[in-house]
């Protein structure tokens, strides 16, 4: 199983650039079938509050709508009280 953390995962930079990066590699099939996406920053959403904001970044994008929900149902969140908040990492 692949994990891949993106840190700031609320913010403009991850919305616009490393998640419509990460779509591409998994529907280019260059991630492994069982990777997870989770997403950390200070602000404290769901994980469907997460989906929701990125849904309408990642369906400016070329792929289908039907890859873009695949996608992001790999897709989870986590939130913390800071970058240096070793206890939200662990959970």
């Amino acid at each position: 199983t692949l994990v891949v953390v993106v840190v700031g995962a609320s913010g403009d930079l991850a919305k616009k650039k490393t998640y419509p990066s990460l779509l591409n590699l998994y529907d280019d099939n260059l991630l492994p079938k069982d990777t997870m996406i989770v997403g950390y920053a200070r602000s404290q959403l769901s994980d469907d509050e997460l989906r929701d904001r990125l849904r309408p970044f990642l369906m400016e994008t070329e792929h289908s709508e039907a890859v873009v929900e695949r996608f992001l149902k790999r897709c989870v969140y986590q939130g913390g009280k800071s970058y240096g908040d070793l206890d939200a990492f662990e959970e």
